[in-house]
């Protein structure tokens, strides 16, 4: 047991080892995927501005090209030609809304078909020719709504400036682009779902955002955050919103004095991670677990081996006990010596020596007499037990064969006999301890039977005696005819009061023996003796049977009668006691006898008080009483008679409304 607990802290000291280093590697390798994430991202955020660098850098050099070229147009004579030229360029440029040229004097040329110069559009005043003039040259411009028509869209513009020689401003040439495109075109530059890109002005002012994430760009903490970037051309920092960090790297635009700035979610960097080390750590937890287990099990199965080990050691060495084993060929390879003793057999003389040498083992008429250990080989599925009398003392031999549990054969023969002399003097004295209680029992009816009977005979013996006088007077008188009549009423009488002598001593005969009998003679025989006690105290008896079935049974008809006369008993004891508090009670006690299949059911019922709940489980033990001057030991006997003797059943079937307990006996020879 010492080296298992070893075993067990060792297991915890490697188990808390490995989970140190899982976080020790998982530190490290966060770290690592930290630093290569943001430097991958750095790379993409770089690759993406220079192909969005390179597309603006090929819509600028399409809206100057476009521009030298216009502007040795006449506005006015070629403005068909102007206006076909705007439609390709808008065509070419890719993603391009409009193209148009508008001069100082307000006079604008579209490239679009549905889209007309009229008076009220100010050119001039429109952000894109401001911020394109500010600048003096191709500018990018900030979002903007579009003009009449078209205010329901933002556009940003690429706005080119054209100048003569002395720097004179001749007109501004413009390209349109719908903000919703270069979202779009935001949006595919970010490949993780928890990230998004945007781009930012130099002033800190969004203009275009993927719209992953949905982040407050107004919150003054943030702007205040994304100021930093300005002084910068390219960098990562890291921000927390909604407690959650965020990593932000960014790169300037060339063609603009926009950045460029992807966002990710710094949890989403480490989801593997995590997952892996979850994965991880509930991995080590089952191997540790399992060979905890396993360390546990193999701990227990080795304490029980040695418990059994021990155990079987004991029991070899038992000083009660006589212990022979045998080989798979009967011969003898241990005897204790507890056995040795009981059968005068000298120290380990009879080892390797056949069973059969111990002649007085086998000295049963259960046992073969010519080969003992043949007998066991015949009957390998049995266990053999039989008493054996020696030393004026009573043994219980049992011979088990021990089988091979795969093949189920016989590996050896264990043989084990003990003194059971003094179970036997028990058995005994049980026995005539219930003959005892039995008798008691009988004696403790036959009183109240006695006064019964004694209360009933007064008026047939007054009757007796008048009848006789009268007869005595008549034949004095020579009247023979009438006292021939008194006479045969005297008879009558007589004979009444001889059947029930004949009915009460046939009841108290010892009568011990199982014996062939009518159910419905004996139920009726208990009702007769029982009768006197019952009318004195008013109470109704009725028996209900089928007249039509077989009531004959084997069993012993004196235990049927005692058990009969302790109900009927307790039945009339509780009628008795509600007939003193109300006399005009209707009191009944009814027996009620049928049969199902090869059973006998004797039900015997009471309109009494009923049985209390939690004395349901207590009314069969001993000594227990609900009586004021009860002794607890009648149902008790009743059951302790129906299923020892009898091998029947006595239950409890109902509490109350009414009151009920039913015999349950077998038809035939149980």
């Amino acid at each position: 047991m010492k080296h298992n607990r070893v075993y067990i802290l060792i297991s915890v000291v490697f188990f808390l080892l490995y989970i140190f280093i899982i976080f020790a590697t998982y530190n490290t390798n966060k770290t690592y995927l930290l630093n290569n994430t943001i430097n991958t991202q750095l790379k993409l955020v770089h690759s993406y501005k220079e192909k969005f660098d390179e597309k603006l850098s090929a819509l600028k050099r399409i809206v100057e090209t476009m521009g030298k070229k216009l502007i040795k147009k006449d506005r006015f004579k070629d403005f068909n030609s102007i206006k076909e030229m705007l439609t390709t360029a808008m065509i070419s440029g890719d993603g391009f809304k409009s193209v148009y040229i508008s001069y100082p004097d307000n006079f604008t040329i579209s490239g679009r078909t549905d889209w007309y110069y009229t008076d009220d559009y100010i050119a001039v005043t429109r952000p894109w020719y401001v911020q394109a003039v500010n600048k003096g040259k191709t500018t990018i411009s900030k979002p903007y709504v579009g003009s009449a028509g078209f205010e329901d869209k933002l556009y940003i513009s690429i706005a080119s400036p054209i100048y003569d020689k002395n720097k004179k401003l001749l007109a501004v040439l413009s390209s349109d682009l719908e903000l919703k495109s270069v979202q779009k075109e935001i949006s595919k530059f970010f490949p993780f779902k928890k990230g998004f890109a945007f781009l930012m002005t130099n002033d800190s002012q969004v203009i275009v955002q993927s719209n992953k994430l949905g982040i407050d760009f107004e919150d003054k903490k943030l702007l205040k955050f994304l100021e930093t970037f300005q002084n910068n051309k390219k960098g990562d920092k890291t921000f927390k919103i909604a407690n959650q960090e965020y990593i932000f790297t960014f790169e300037r635009l060339k063609n603009s004095d926009w950045l460029f700035v992807s966002v990710l979610q710094k949890d989403e960097i480490f989801k593997t991670l995590n997952q892996q080390l979850f994965m991880n750590l509930i991995s080590s937890l089952i191997l540790f677990l399992l060979g905890l287990g396993t360390i546990i099990f193999i701990s227990i199965t080795q304490k029980k081996l040695y418990e059994k080990h021990m155990l079987l050691g004991h029991f070899a060495k038992s000083p009660t006990w006589g212990v022979l084993l045998t080989d798979k060929n009967g011969n003898i390879l241990f005897i204790n010596k507890v056995f040795e003793k009981i059968f005068n057999i000298k120290s380990k003389s009879l080892y390797e020596k056949p069973l059969s040498t111990i002649k007085e083992l086998i000295k049963n008429e259960k046992i073969d007499k010519n080969d003992c250990f043949d007998d066991i080989k015949k009957n390998l599925f049995s266990v053999k037990s039989y008493n054996l009398k020696r030393n004026n003392k009573t043994y219980r031999v049992q011979m088990t064969p021990l089988l091979n549990n795969f093949h189920k054969e016989l590996e050896g023969t264990i043989i084990t006999i003990n003194d059971i002399s003094h179970e036997k003097y028990l058995e005994k004295k049980e026995s005539e301890h219930e003959q005892i209680l039995i008798q008691n029992s009988k004696m403790a009816a036959l009183g109240e039977m006695v006064s019964a009977i004694s209360h009933q005979w007064r008026q047939p013996l007054s009757t007796l005696l008048m009848l006789i006088s009268n007869a005595e007077e008549i034949v004095e008188k020579n009247s023979l005819n009438k006292a021939c009549n008194y006479l045969l009423r005297s008879r009558e009488t007589i004979e009444l009061m001889n059947e029930t002598v004949n009915a009460f001593r046939n009841f108290y005969k010892e009568e011990y023996g199982k014996k062939e009998f009518n159910l419905i003679k004996i139920i009726k025989e208990v009702i007769l003796i029982s009768f006197p006690q019952m009318q004195m105290n008013g109470i109704e008896l009725e028996f209900d049977y089928d007249k039509d079935k077989d009531y004959e049974c084997t069993n012993y008809p004196s235990y049927i009668k005692q058990v009969l006369i302790n109900l009927f008993g307790n039945a009339k004891d509780e009628l008795s006691f509600i007939l003193r508090q109300k006399p005009l009670y209707e009191a009944k006690i009814k027996i009620n006898l049928y049969r199902k299949k090869e059973h006998f059911y004797i039900s015997v019922e009471d309109n009494g008080r009923g049985i209390l709940k939690e004395n349901k489980d207590k009314i069969f033990k001993p000594f227990f009483t609900t009586k004021n001057q009860g002794t607890g030991t009648g149902l008790y006997l009743c059951e302790l008679l129906v299923k020892n003797k009898m091998n029947g059943n006595l239950y409890l079937d109902s509490l109350q409304n009414p009151t009920k307990f039913i015999i349950k006996i077998g038809v035939k020879d149980v």
